[in-house]
């Protein structure tokens, strides 16, 4: 039992569960909550762990059938025997029929939503019992698909609020689970409930800030509220009011003299202001919460110009290159994942010099702790909606279920100043205009027309108009990319996912052709460590056995990866050389795409390369494995994302040197190159001081070469960038056997003792 401030009382009811499968004679056994039955079938030893060996294959049995959780409690005894009660579910996964001492009392449909049901007069002293039916989302999806005269194109997940990568990716694989997922608590309700305060800024500059506090206000009478806010540090009072709610409704305006801004991370300090918000009814306390708020400003602007559309942040005035990557839940089964686990991710981005995070749409809302730790580092938050790769259902019902949700997400997650944009999808208007989405639609008359029309009616109807009723100061955009990759207008308008290499099989080199205005997505695949690679290897050498197959959930992964080893001139012997081989050729890759990137700004002013992380032992296009390693390619991001980097091009005999620096500030800088054998033989060494300008890349010099020298494998080049008379950023080039190409390598050493090998040979 947990007791919040005030008359926040909590009656716990997670923990130790009983459950089963429904319908059935079986016995009850333990269970947790949260939890999922997956999890709880391999607590009881029922299955074998879901991550190891081949399991996963073996588990669709669970998702067919209905299971029941049981739950029996007393209330305590201190409570009022008058107060009101209600029992809240902060998540259901999915559809659950909840009953109370044999009554049924909720009906829940959507994984998304928090359930509050009025529960007093159901309630006993003791032996009251809590029964939850879940039943199974695959045969509910099944059924609501079979009403229409066709399928939706994209995926089954459409149908149902539920999170899209349960039904497998290819990067996780395909548990459709179900579960308490989220606290379980009755709660005390007061008089006067104050729900979803948010403070935010809606104007800032150095001299003044006004800002906004809006909250929700459930209460029997309709008398005015006094509102104060004050500062806890030093006591002073910005705002004492009285309101009169509007509805539920309430809201406040209030001024701060010579704020202290709050910037992402490498573009100032993240201040925060601790307000300290009292809320009285009468004479009666009815809130008393500090808000750690960061004053500052954000805006996304995508206009016409004279090259297409752009695609940029504003943050506090000043354009923001977007530094960072997509983030996918930490854990496929995530209700096990504490907040500690979030917050490591955003650890992670700050240590990698991220300045941004985009939450995708296929996963779960974020949990506030993330945010929060968001915050702190200065990491923003872009956030998709929980919409990904597939068209829609626009029925009434459904409309209505996702609005509930996304009103609620909206008021939860608004109050953070992290949160930086709201998207409405993952790449279902690219999937509708270019993946052969309507020819599937099997020429059954109005069905094209039906299926975008409620595209339209979701994506640019009810989200945008929840965003603006509920958090209004920060821009919404409709889907991520804004064009697919096979359309010209893919680079010249708004963001792009340039899938050219990997899904394409274009060379690592294209990255400096298709270089878009915001990149929002690429990638390609590098092994996970050792450590966890051997959590699902069965000892065979290379990636070709049952184990290693069933951990890589792209249909031809490894057939790709092998295919671009080769063409590198990668030649693994063993496994461990394939881990090693293919860690650096993601490493390359990315390096090639960031490097393109930054040193294209202004015209391109963000890179979140795909992903961040797993949610499971795989092989995938994480920088971050499942058990926390880095691969060798987050090392990379974490030099390409400093503050200041410099690059070379080969063209013909003549490396081009470009350098960028994306502070706020202009910033001097000493750009040195040299160029020297394996043997440390000079050939050519130079600096050039030089002011850079925010996010204005430049041409610092060239480097002209005999066509001898840039055949000979035993040369490379070496750049770095000195600021403050420390070296901030370093990078190395080779030169390899085919003309016109230069690759980054951080593994340098590595590479220098190959080609010793070589040579000796």
């Amino acid at each position: 039992m947990a007791f919040a401030a005030l008359s926040q009382q909590e009656i716990s009811i997670n923990g130790q569960w009983m459950f089963r499968r429904a319908g059935t004679t079986d016995g009850w056994l333990p269970a947790s909550v949260p939890g999922a039955v997956h999890t709880d079938l391999h607590a009881n030893g029922l299955i074998g762990n879901p991550y190891l060996s081949c399991n996963n294959m073996q588990l669709a049995w669970i998702d067919s059938a209905d299971w029941e959780y049981r739950k029996t409690f007393d209330l305590p005894l201190n409570i009022d025997k008058k107060a009101e009660l209600e029992l809240v579910f902060e998540g259901l996964d999915t559809y659950a029929d909840v009953y109370l001492n044999g009554v049924k009392v909720l009906a829940a449909n959507n994984m998304f939503r928090q359930w509050r049901v009025p529960c007093s007069k159901y309630l006993k002293k003791t032996n009251n019992e809590l029964l939850v039916v879940l039943r199974s989302a695959l045969r509910i999806t099944d059924s609501l698909a079979n009403r229409l005269p066709y399928r939706l194109p994209g995926g089954d997940w459409a149908y149902i609020r539920k999170a899209a990568y349960h039904f497998g990716w290819d990067w996780g694989p395909r548990f459709v689970t179900c579960g308490i997922w989220q606290p379980v608590y009755i709660r005390v309700i007061p008089k006067v409930d104050i729900h979803n305060l948010a403070v935010t800024t809606l104007a800032a500059n150095p001299q003044k800030a006004i800002l906004s506090v809006d909250f929700d206000v459930v209460a029997k009478h309709k008398k005015s509220l006094k509102l104060t806010v004050s500062d806890t540090d030093s006591g002073k009072i910005y705002l004492t009011t009285q309101i009169r709610p509007k509805g539920i409704v309430a809201n406040a305006r209030f001024e701060v003299e010579n704020p202290r801004l709050w910037w992402p991370n490498g573009m100032g300090k993240q201040n925060l202001n601790r307000f300290r918000v009292l809320i009285h009814a009468g004479s009666e306390l009815v809130y008393d919460k500090v808000h750690e708020v960061g004053i500052r400003t954000i805006k996304l602007v995508s206009q016409p110009d004279s090259i297409g559309q752009s695609f940029y942040f504003l943050v506090n005035g000043v354009p923001m290159f977007a530094k960072g990557a997509n983030l996918i839940p930490p854990d496929f089964f995530v209700h096990g994942v504490s907040d500690s686990v979030w917050v490591k991710q955003v650890d992670f981005a700050a240590q990698s010099n991220f300045n941004m995070l985009r939450v995708w749409g296929g996963g779960v809302y974020a949990p506030d702790a993330f945010m929060e730790e968001c915050t702190r580092k200065g990491i923003l938050v872009w956030h998709d909606f929980m919409f990904a790769c597939s068209m829609y259902p626009s029925d009434a019902a459904y409309l209505a279920n996702v609005e509930a949700e996304v009103v609620q997400q909206v008021k939860r997650l608004r109050k953070h100043t992290s949160l930086a944009l709201w998207c409405g999808n993952n790449e279902a208007d690219e999937g509708w205009h270019n993946w052969g989405w309507q020819s599937q639609l099997g020429g059954i008359a109005g069905a094209t027309d039906t299926v975008w029309n409620g595209y339209l009616k979701l994506f640019h109807g009810l989200l945008p108009q929840v965003v603006m009723r509920y958090d209004s100061t920060r821009n919404y955009w409709p889907s991520s990319p804004m064009y697919g990759w096979g359309s010209s207008q893919s680079i010249t308008h708004g963001d792009s996912h340039y899938w050219g290499v990997w899904w394409g099989r274009e060379p690592f080199e294209r990255y400096a052709q298709k270089v878009p205005r915001f990149m929002s997505e690429y990638g390609f695949q590098g092994s996970p460590s050792e450590s966890v690679l051997r959590m699902f290897n069965d000892g065979q050498n290379l990636p070709d056995s049952a184990q290693l197959l069933c951990h890589q959930k792209h249909p031809v992964g490894y057939q790709t990866i092998n295919e671009y080893m080769d063409r590198e001139g990668f030649k693994p012997n063993d496994l461990l050389e394939w881990i090693d081989y293919s860690q650096l050729l993601q490493a390359q890759g990315y390096a090639h795409a960031i490097e393109a990137h930054r040193l294209a700004s202004p015209y391109c002013m963000g890179t979140l390369y795909w992903q961040l992380n797993d949610c499971w032992p795989v092989v995938s296009w994480s920088g971050i494995d499942y058990a926390g390693n880095w691969k060798r390619v987050q090392h990379y991001v974490q030099n390409l994302y400093k503050p200041v980097i410099a690059g070379a091009y080969l063209v013909d005999s003549v490396v081009v040197v470009r350098a960028v620096s994306d502070g706020v500030n202009p910033q001097q800088v000493t750009i040195g190159a040299q160029v020297q054998s394996i043997n440390g033989d000079v050939v050519y060494q130079n600096k050039v001081f030089l002011t850079l300008q925010p996010n204005i890349a430049v041409e610092v010099g060239k480097i002209y070469f005999n066509r001898d020298i840039i055949t000979r494998n035993d040369i490379y080049l070496k750049l770095f960038v000195e600021t403050d008379n420390e070296t901030r950023f370093e990078s190395v080039y080779y030169f390899t056997k085919a003309p016109n190409r230069l690759i980054l390598s951080l593994g340098m050493v590595q590479r220098i003792r190959e080609i010793r090998s070589e040579t000796s040979k």
